[in-house]
C-alpha cells in the first residue's frame, strides 16, 4: 500500500518528493515514521551527498541500502538522540492514526504495522522545531478522512459516512484522532509560529472528475481505498468499538461497494500551508485534506522572502 501512497503524493505534488525549497545540497535529512522507507530511499538517491535517516518503531525497512542512508528503530515520541539545530530537512507523512490495544497504530502509510502514530502533536511540533537547523525546513503531509461531495451524491445515511463516523469515534476513544488537519495551524502557532495560511487541493476517491489530472489521481485513490478499508478499520471496530467481526466485515463490504459506484463523486480536501512566519530566532515556512505543512527555520537577522507553492 505504500507504493500507492507514494504514487498518489507524487501526483499531488506534480512529481516532486517535497515542496520545500531545500536547495541542491542538503546535508542531513530525517524521515519520521519512515515505514518501509520508500520516501527515504528516494530522497537518498536524489541527494547522494546527504546523510539520510529514516526512523520507525518497526524494523520493516530493507537492509541493503545506499551508503548515505540508515534506518533507526525508535519511537519518535520518546526523547530524541539527535543534536538540536541539526537537520536541513525533516519530513513526515501520514502520522495521524489510532492506537487500539496493544498500542498498535493503523494508518494509510503503515497499514497494520506497529509503527507509532502521534499522540502529543504540540510536543511533536516543538521537538521538530528544536532539531531543524537555522535555514532548514520541516514538511508534513496528512490526509483528512472525512469525505464530501459537491452534488450531494454522498448521502448522510450512507455506509461510507457511517464508516467515517466510526473511525473518528475510535480515534477519540484511543486518544489518537485521525482528522487532525484543521488543528495543525493552531499547534504551529502554539509552538511559537505565526502567520499560517491554508491552500486546499482536491483528492477524489475515484476517477469521476473530468479534469485529466484529478481523474488520474482518483484512479490510484480508488485502488488504495479498496485495500485500506479493512486494514484501517476491522480491529478498530472489534477492539475499540466492540463490534462483532462478522458485522464489521459486512459493513466494510458495503462501504467498498459504495466506493465503486460511478455516481458517487466523493473527495477529501488537501491542505497546503505555504506561508512564512517568524518569531524570535526562527522563521518558519509552512506548506497542508491531504495536509502538507512546510516549515523553514532561519535566523532572525536573515531577510526571508515569501515563498509560494
Amino acid at each position: 500500500m505504500q507504493q500507492l501512497t507514494k504514487r498518489r503524493w507524487l501526483m499531488l505534488l506534480k512529481g516532486e518528493l517535497y515542496n520545500a525549497p531545500i536547495g541542491d545540497s542538503p546535508q542531513n535529512i530525517l524521515d519520521l515514521g519512515t515505514g518501509t522507507g520508500i520516501w527515504a530511499l528516494d530522497i537518498a538517491e536524489k541527494f547522494p551527498g546527504a546523510h539520510v535517516i529514516g526512523n520507525d518503531i518497526s524494523p520493516i525497512q530493507p537492509t541493503w541500502v545506499a551508503p548515505n542512508i540508515e534506518f533507526i528503530v525508535e519511537d519518535f515520541e520518546s526523547e530524541w538522540t539527535y543534536d538540536t539545530n541539526h537537520f536541513d530537512f525533516i519530513h513526515a507523512r501520514c502520522l495521524a492514526g489510532y492506537a487500539p490495544p496493544p498500542r498498535l497504530c493503523f494508518n494509510e502509510r503503515t497499514s497494520l504495522t506497529r509503527s507509532r502514530c502521534v499522540a502529543d502533536w504540540p510536543g511533536f511540533m516543538r521537538r521538530i522545531f528544536d532539531h531543524v537547523k537555522p535555514g532548514g525546513y520541516f514538511e508534513i503531509h496528512e490526509s483528512a478522512v472525512w469525505a464530501r461531495s459537491d452534488d450531494d451524491s454522498l448521502k448522510p445515511d450512507s455506509a461510507l459516512m457511517e464508516w467515517q463516523k466510526a473511525l473518528n469515534r475510535a480515534g477519540e476513544m484511543s486518544g489518537r484522532e485521525l482528522n487532525i488537519y484543521r488543528k495543525l495551524e493552531g499547534w504551529m502557532m502554539d509552538a511559537g509560529f505565526e502567520d499560517v495560511t491554508v491552500k486546499v487541493y482536491t483528492l477524489p476517491f475515484s476517477p469521476w472528475p473530468r479534469d485529466p489530472y484529478l481523474k488520474a489521481i482518483g484512479r490510484y485513490q480508488a485502488v488504495q481505498l479498496q485495500q485500506a478499508i479493512d486494514s484501517y478499520s476491522l480491529r478498530l471496530y472489534t477492539q475499540v468499538l466492540g463490534w462483532g467481526a462478522d458485522a464489521a466485515k459486512i459493513h466494510n463490504a458495503v462501504v467498498k461497494r459504495e466506493l465503486r459506484e460511478k455516481k458517487l463523486h466523493a473527495y477529501v480536501p488537501t491542505y497546503s500551508l505555504p506561508t512564512p512566519f517568524c518569531l524570535g530566532h526562527g522563521c518558519v515556512y509552512t506548506n497542508c485534506e491531504q495536509s502538507c505543512c512546510l516549515w523553514e527555520k532561519a535566523t532572525s537577522s536573515e531577510i526571508v522572502s515569501r515563498w509560494r507553492a
